[in-house]
Formats: C-alpha cells, structure tokens, sequence
C-alpha cells in the first residue's frame, strides 16, 4: 500500500510539473494546429480558397474581424483568357468607355475585351459554396509568432490559434508620404438615369485643387448608376469632400435632382510598390504580395492570373519587370508635375481599345508601350525616367 501511495505521488507530482511547463510555454493540451490559417478574407484569400483547396481535406481557418460585413465593392478588369474562366460571376461587361475632359471626349471600343466588373459578395459565395467545414474566427490579429513547425496567432479576445501555413491578406500599412489612389463610390437609384451602355472610366470635369480628380461612371442597371470620386495623391481626404463632389456631379452633369443611396463603397490603393516577403509557409496575398499595379489600382485579375498559372507561391512577380518599370516612371510623373490630367489625354488618344486594354491588363505588345512612350510629354517623361533609375 505504501509503494503504491508513493508511485502515485510521483506520478502526480511529475504531471503537475509537466502541466506547468506547457502552459508556461504558451501551448495548450491538445492544442490543434490548422494546417492552413488565412488572415483576412478579402478577394486574394478567398481566390486561393477556392483555386487551391477546393477539393482539399485540410483544415483551414479563416480570421476576419469583418468577416460578416456587407461590404460588396466592384472588382473591374479588362477580359483576358484567363478570366474567361469566372464568367457566371461577372456582374456586368461593357465593350465601349470614354474618357471625359472640358474640351475633348475620347471613346473606345474593343469586341474582344470587354470591361468587366464583379461584386465583391457574389465572388464571396462563389469561392465558399464548397467549404461547409472552413472554420470562421471574426477576430483582429494582435500578434503573430513562428513557433518549431507552425505558427502562432493571438487574437484579441485572448484566444490562440496555431497553424502550419499562414496566408496573409492584411491591409499593408499606409505610408503617409507615397502616393495613393482614394476614393468613395456611390450606387444611386433615379427614374430620372437615361441609360446609356458605355462606362465613363475618367471623367476630369471636376474641380483639381486637391490632386489628379476625376469621376467614375458605371451604368448598372435602367435606372442605376455608380458615381465614384477618385483622386492621386498623397492625402486621403475627409469623407465629406468626396460626398459634395459626388453630389455636385450628380445634380449639374447628370442633371438628376430626384435620387436615392443604395450603396457605397470606399477605398485606398497604393501606388507605390510592396515587396514584403514570403517564406515556404509564410505568403502575402493581394496588394500586401505586391499584385497592385501602382499605376492604375488594379491588383484582382493580375493575382488570379497568377494564382492559376504558378504552383511556386513564393514567387512574386505579378508585372513585368518592363510594366513595374514604365509605372514607376508613370507615377514619379505624376507626383512631380501640375496637370498631369493631360497625360491621360495624351495616352488614350494615341490608342484604340484593345490597344489600351491590353495595356492596362499587362498584355501589351512593344509597339503598344512605344506608343505610350511617345505620348507622354518629352521633358517630364526624362526626369521621371531618370529619377527612377534611383528606385
């Protein structure tokens, strides 16, 4: 009896001390480790959900403090072949879109590329409608730590999550001093709208005082319209300026005065490069992985191109080292110059419409770059290009 009392001591005594040195090394008991965690569940995350793991039976978890918002901004793209592939998403196709300045209108057909939009929730359900078992934390990130073979999450109601593989979607950290593109978007409701079947990409009939400005016009139904206010530069201004121009365009250039708010949307994309690193289990997705073109803002269809098209995630090579080489030139322009609206007017003129969806969709062939090279004014095209020699 009194060997048998002492075994169980020990035994009990070693378990307390084994119980001790786990909890204080931060790892649960029967901990479980996710094979796969994705933080944030934008359009890049949930892209790779569903072109890499449709038919996967790992475990994945999702974090996403806003996982359940209605959020529903468009993601616009020039048709290529390999987004032919998503056609039951695409909300609306246009083959026809202007360009607007006070004293010249500029239109452009192509039959072949069409400009598309997709709706951020429809993308949302068509990614997820095979994952009955994802796993949902609706959560901030407070911490990420790489522990011996995975990695550690701390959310911020105290809760670990552990995983093997982390695929990162997180909004990158503004940098204050580089240039952006912002811009808030509403979709308005109007028996007065006359429907007319060709998008407004660049409207610059509005005020310059604060930066490159222009509106953007989408004709989505009958009787709906969305009425963007868009503007380059440094700083992202308060909600109300956008509003009042929103309002002004609407009541004195599309001369509606009875009209309704459906929704909104709003954003901030970087026109500056990001080159944050990826790891063999560690990948940035989206505008944190560098797929943003900086010059126009458009990141959906160039990560999807990737996505489908290369097995080696840690790749980064969204553009061309040509096209990341001619934006950098474009944009040191338009940081550097006053009226740089012209520019615009100079590029779209000297190409017809597949020409310019080509461009902006980084199939472009030599003689479509010389064209744009040409276009642009002599001087200011030099000094950019020799600025960003420096980059």
């Amino acid at each position: 009896i009194v060997f048998f009392f002492a075994i169980s001591f020990i035994n009990f005594f070693l378990l307390n001390i084994f119980i001790k040195i786990t909890l204080h090394s931060g790892i649960l008991l029967e901990m479980k480790i996710y094979d796969v965690a994705f933080l944030g569940m934008g359009a890049s995350s949930l892209s790779t959900l569903r072109l890499h793991y449709q038919n996967s039976s790992l475990s994945i978890v999702g974090i996403d403090k806003n996982y359940n918002s209605n959020r529903n901004n468009f993601f616009a793209f020039w048709l290529t072949d390999w987004m032919k592939e998503f056609d039951e998403v695409i909300k609306h196709r246009w083959h026809n879109w202007q360009f607007n300045y006070d004293d010249l209108c500029i239109s452009h057909e192509s039959k072949d590329m069409p400009y598309c939009v997709i709706k951020f929730q429809e993308w949302k359900n068509y990614c997820l409608e095979n994952f009955k078992d994802l796993i949902i934390k609706e959560q901030n990130v407070i911490e990420l730590k790489r522990l011996n073979g995975h990695f550690e999450i701390n959310l911020e109601d105290g809760e670990k999550i552990y995983s093997k593989k982390i695929y990162d979607s997180r909004t990158p950290n503004e940098q204050s001093d580089k240039l952006k593109q912002h811009f808030l978007g509403h979709i308005i409701r109007s028996d007065e709208v006359k429907y007319k079947n060709f998008v407004n990409l660049m409207d610059f009939r509005v005020s310059q005082e604060n930066g490159l400005h222009f509106m953007y016009i989408l004709p989505l139904q009958s009787n709906e319209l969305l009425v963007e206010s868009t503007v380059f530069s440094k700083a992202v201004l308060n909600k109300n300026w956008y509003e009042e121009k929103i309002k002004d365009y609407i009541e004195n250039n599309l001369k509606l005065k009875n009209y309704e708010l459906v929704e909104e949307e709003r954003g901030i994309l970087p026109m500056y490069a990001i080159n944050n690193q990826n790891s063999e289990n560690y990948i940035n997705l989206g505008s944190r992985g560098g797929a943003t073109k900086i010059s126009s803002g458009y990141a959906f269809s160039f990560f999807l191109r990737k996505l489908k098209s290369s097995q080696n995630e840690m790749n980064q090579n969204y553009h061309s080292f040509w096209d990341n080489w001619m934006d950098k030139i474009f944009v040191n322009y338009l940081e550097n110059n006053i009226r740089t609206e012209k520019i615009f007017k100079n590029m779209v003129r000297s190409l017809n419409g597949d020409e310019f969806a080509s461009f902006m969709m980084g199939t472009a062939k030599l003689n479509t770059k010389l064209k744009i090279i040409y276009s642009m004014p002599k001087l200011g095209f030099l000094r950019s290009f020799f600025q960003s020699l420096s980059y």
